[in-house]
């Protein structure tokens, strides 16, 4: 099975949600396992917890359709 490309938005939901489960549940069995995979995925995730812990904020690099959209910003358009 052929891989596909993730596009900016996926990378988003992925560390988004990466960042909060972290933040409720830091010893959470699932997201250990992803992390200790030793493959992308795995290494991405355990990147942005790393980058989060140091400075304790959400990544904010993603060119989505929105455009630009800071995490604040991101979360007030949710509620």
């Amino acid at each position: 099975m052929g891989k596909h490309l993730k596009t900016s938005m996926d990378y988003k939901i992925i560390d988004y949600l990466t960042i909060e489960l972290h933040r409720l549940d830091p010893n959470n069995k699932v997201l250990g396992k992803f992390k200790q995979m030793n493959n992308h995925e795995g290494q991405t995730m355990s990147k942005t917890i790393k980058e989060f812990d140091k400075t304790g904020k959400y990544p904010e690099h993603y060119n989505t359709d929105s455009g630009y959209v800071k995490f604040d910003d991101f979360i007030k358009e949710a509620m």
